[in-house]
């Protein structure tokens, strides 16, 4: 700075091209000018040197990376419907084995959803912490081994068996309730134009596992017995295992976590396997890139007013600190990206106890709180409840028809006639090869499902998707209490099962596009756990209440289906042909 002269002379140590080299303004009003038109050239520039994930992942397009990761995500799926598939067949077949109460076979189902619940609680947290692949994998082993242990050799009686095949699918089901990140998993990776279709085209791998749960069923129980049958199961959790050193991390979660090197090294993978040229320049968040944008506007500014006052005075007020003062300013420790509003920071200060793990935990906290904040509350409820019911009336029909079958019922009343005992053993029904085969049948109601739901959800959206295949569930169940031959009860059921699998693949393909990438995984996480305890009630409604009187679930569950389709219409978000976000926007 020279007193005299009233000036600031900039000195460089390497060369800059003529616009960045030295020179001296607060003198003359044309340097003034040059400065900051090359300060503008810089910021506009530097805009233009970047691109966000969303701008990587729709110039990549859909190609051979996509296919590879719907392959590995499907696979989870499939192998998480044939651990569920296994509830439906599992508690009529022990429940004779041991002559187990009506309360004894519901805690079956019961124990898996409960293992659900408290899985889903804790799965969104290490997938956001950890990485959504990580917990995947973890996911996979777990279910794994908790699957073998559930059809060892233990003393078949129900003093040992029932408390050890108890302990062991609760097992499974905390394992399981991490399978849903890989909806998050495979959302992040896909075009916004394909990314509704190509989530609920990955609805048909799970009815896929249905199918062939059934079919393994059918082909082992008789001849091997049901040990067997839980442990040829977890098949396909190996070739999940198989696929997932050939998976990347996500792109998103390295961004969020600042890790925006492994981040970029993702998405040149995913151009090698596309056969497209890796993007040149920075990969930056959302936000950043929305700050470089302001400062090239304020850089425009800045330029109108510098042809217009050649005060040295004017010029301070906005000068840049150029010797690193900034930089200088910035804690050098570690530090957690990805905060609630996409720039939080947990800095880990010099002389504090905290461990890294500590201030995780403690972001992950602040992270669940943004859910209920003013800008999400209301839809983080209502998908709540919307979640519930997608539980509660899709596994209530698969339990539903299992019920018909095992109590031999007809219109609704239990068919005392066919037996002199007493009603346990009246009820205890081992299932033939014909039931096999109609459990079959109504698990492939699912695909008719799925397709409605591809054929209307890019058309009419996710909300009215979803309402409308709730409220087709209502008029289902209602059709129920009609005394009809069972192969048009059968037609309801199929009805009902393909409509209640189109509404929960709606919501799968709505959830993760409604949240923005630092709460996708958790909000998936929360919303699942709502799931979960529609799931935990339901067996003890289409199992337990329906001993009581068959109207009691068949009014339950139309109720239900009619409260949750009005939630759907209340959305305040229609997220159809939007992209995802990385940062909280209000709802």
């Amino acid at each position: 700075f020279n007193y005299l002269s009233g000036t600031v002379h900039i000195h460089y140590m390497d060369d800059k091209p003529a616009k960045d080299r030295p020179t001296t303004y607060g003198s003359a009003g044309v340097e003034e000018e040059e400065v900051a038109a090359a300060k503008d050239a810089d910021a506009v520039k530097d805009v233009r040197d970047v691109f966000t994930i969303d701008e990587a992942v729709e110039k990549l397009g859909f190609g051979f990376f996509q296919i590879l990761i719907t392959i590995f995500c499907g696979l989870v799926w499939l192998a998480d419907a044939m651990e569920l598939m296994i509830l439906s067949v599992l508690s009529p077949l022990v429940k004779c084995d041991w002559n187990l109460s009506a309360s004894d076979e519901a805690n079956i189902t019961t124990v898996v959803f409960l293992g659900f619940l408290i899985g889903a609680l804790f799965w969104g947290t290490i997938s956001d912490m950890f990485g959504r692949r990580t917990s995947l994998g973890l996911c996979a082993v777990l279910i794994l081994v908790f699957g073998l242990l559930s059809a060892a050799p233990v003393p078949n009686t129900k003093q040992f068996g029932y408390p050890w095949l108890l302990v062991c699918r609760f097992g499974v089901g905390i394992a399981a309730g991490g399978s849903t990140q890989s909806v998050t998993y495979y959302s992040e990776f896909l075009p916004k134009k394909a990314r509704g279709l190509c989530i609920v085209l990955l609805d048909l791998y799970w009815g896929l596992g249905s199918v062939f749960g059934s079919l393994l069923a059918l082909a082992v129980v008789e001849r091997l017995g049901w040990r067997w049958y839980l442990a040829m199961t977890t098949i396909p959790l190996a070739l999940v295992l198989f696929f997932l050193p050939f998976v990347p991390e996500s792109a998103r979660f390295y961004m969020i976590q600042g890790k925006g090197a492994q981040a970029k090294k993702v998405m040149d993978k995913v151009a090698w396997f596309n056969r497209k040229k890796p993007l040149e320049g920075k990969l930056v968040t959302q936000e950043e890139k929305e700050q470089m944008i302001k400062n090239a506007a304020t850089a425009a500014g800045s330029t109108a007013v510098a042809s217009q006052s050649n005060s040295p005075m004017l010029h301070t007020r906005n000068e840049v600190h150029l010797n690193g003062s900034h930089e200088d300013s910035m804690d050098k420790e570690p530090l957690l990206r990805g905060g609630v509003d996409g720039g939080d920071k947990l800095l880990q200060y010099q002389g504090k106890k905290k461990t890294l793990i500590g201030a995780k935990i403690h972001h992950q906290m602040k992270v669940f709180t943004t859910l209920f904040t003013k800008g999400m509350w209301k839809t983080t409820v209502l998908l709540m409840h919307i979640w519930f019911g997608c539980a509660l009336l899709y596994y209530g029909v698969v339990l539903l028809t299992t019920s018909i079958l095992v109590e031999n019922t007809r219109c609704g009343v239990l068919n005392v006639s066919m037996c002199n005992s007493s009603y346990e053993n009246c009820t205890c029904k081992t299932f033939d090869q014909s039931d096999y085969l109609y459990i079959t049948w109504t698990s492939t109601a699912e695909f008719p499902g799925i397709i409605l739901t591809l054929l209307i959800i890019e058309l009419i959206g996710r909300k009215i998707t979803m309402a409308v295949e709730f409220f087709g569930c209502v008029a289902g169940f209602l059709l129920l209490l009609w005394c009809v031959p069972p192969a048009v009860t059968t037609m309801f059921l199929f009805l009902i099962r393909g409509l209640a699998t189109g509404a929960f693949q709606a919501a799968y393909a709505y959830t993760p596009e409604v949240y923005p990438t630092n709460v996708r995984a958790i909000g998936m996480g929360v919303n699942v756990a709502a799931a979960r305890v529609g799931a935990i009630v339901t067996p003890y409604v289409a199992q337990v209440s329906y001993n009581v009187n068959f109207a009691i679930p068949i009014g339950l569950y139309a109720g239900i289906a009619l409260l949750v389709g009005f939630a759907a219409l209340a959305l305040p978000v229609e997220t159809k042909g939007k992209a995802l976000k990385d940062g909280v926007a209000n709802h």
